[in-house]
């Protein structure tokens, strides 16, 4: 849980924004996977939780619970409201319950945040209640506040870095001949687990060493002397906070094509890592990284070359080809993870994450960027 300290910081950031702005409320909910609701909160809820944000007082968490299983309760600057409604039912929206709280005071103007997450049954009713107010689209000033980190969640941020290096190790110390790569993404997920993280993403693969080995499986394969292995560790810890690995190991030596296309991802990154610049939007580095893959023969980036992170595993700005205008700025914590195709190796490197500070960029986690040799 964040401190006190920390939920009024950010409360008198996003106020600034909504005074500027002239909104009376703001809307949010989940996210990847937290979102604005729990950013704004401090909260974990259930079943498609909703936050309202007012310009002035206590912010309003609507979640599912009644008076027995799940009874609301309140906490520092937050008032909780619940209902049973949830996202697959026929009543589906715990919006009515912020209607309620957000008709005490006259509402010109709304904010909504993270609308790609937004459901369409909530701005209806949202919609239906104040049909002469003013609903806008407010994310990109919002997300800016999220992306920029303070040195409470670094802290917290840096307990998930460190996390990810143990799993990495314990893949080390788990992969064999004989077993599969579910086998070991389940003894690292444990520890995971162990450790009271409450969302992971992890995926495991192996394949022959001839062949591409893709962390995305076969999950199933029995693992032989001499393959390949490939890992995806994306977790948030208790706090909420995420971070990631992608290590690759060999059973034995690894292939020359491999080394190569390793070799050249860790290059690009690091070159990436070196290239950032308060202001700089994502565009100018995914020009840098697509320049470098098609001197050397390999495709261009089509899908994600990196991303802010923190609560959510994927915040923004995010360096998409499909665009992003919010700029790279200090104190962010930023995932680089470029990608090298060949027709027989995937490149990826193990150490993505990267604090932005005045002084450059600081990689946060201890793990080497090497192909592992497990003997």
């Amino acid at each position: 849980m964040m401190s006190n300290a920390e939920m009024d910081r950010r409360w008198s950031a996003v106020r600034a924004v909504m005074a500027r702005e002239g909104l009376d409320w703001l809307i949010g909910t989940s996210g990847h996977p937290w979102g604005y609701y729990r950013y704004l909160t401090n909260r974990v809820g259930l079943a498609g939780p909703l936050v309202a944000m007012p310009l002035e007082g206590e912010l309003i968490l609507a979640s599912h619970g009644d008076e027995v299983h799940h009874k609301p309760h309140d906490s520092y600057g937050v008032r909780h409201v619940a209902s049973c409604s949830q996202l697959n039912m026929m009543v589906n929206s715990h919006a009515p319950l912020l209607v309620k709280e957000m008709k005490t005071k006259p509402v010109k103007r709304i904010g909504l945040l993270g609308t790609g997450f937004i459901p369409i049954a909530t701005y209806n009713i949202i919609r239906a209640a104040f049909p002469d107010a003013a609903i806008i689209d407010a994310t990109d000033a919002i997300a800016r506040i999220k992306a920029i980190k303070s040195p409470e969640e670094m802290r917290f941020i840096r307990e998930a870095a460190a996390m990810h290096d143990e799993g990495v190790q314990i893949a080390r110390r788990t992969l064999r001949p004989g077993i599969t790569a579910r086998e070991v993404v389940e003894e690292v997920r444990a520890h995971f687990t162990r450790n009271s993280s409450p969302v992971q993403t992890m995926m495991g693969g192996s394949s022959p060493r001839t062949e591409v080995c893709r962390y995305s499986g076969p999950i199933d394969r029995k693992i032989e002397p001499g393959d390949l292995f490939s890992m995806l560790i994306e977790c948030s810890m208790d706090s909420g906070y995420y971070s990631e690995a992608m290590p690759t190991m060999c059973l034995g030596e690894a292939p020359k094509h491999l080394r190569i296309a390793f070799d050249h991802a860790v290059e690009i990154q690091e070159a990436l890592a070196a290239a950032v610049r308060p202001g700089m939007l994502p565009s100018e580095l995914l020009a840098i990284n697509d320049r470098f893959m098609t001197s050397h023969g390999y495709p261009a980036e089509r899908r994600l070359l990196g991303h802010s992170q923190g609560i959510d595993l994927v915040e923004r700005p995010a360096f998409s080809p499909a665009g992003e205008n919010l700029t790279i700025e200090h104190d962010m914590v930023i995932s680089i993870h470029p990608t090298v195709h060949t027709s027989n190796a995937w490149g990826l490197p193990n150490n993505l994450s990267f604090h932005f500070t005045a002084q450059g960029m600081e990689r946060l986690l201890k793990t080497p960027q090497e192909i592992f040799a497990v003997e």
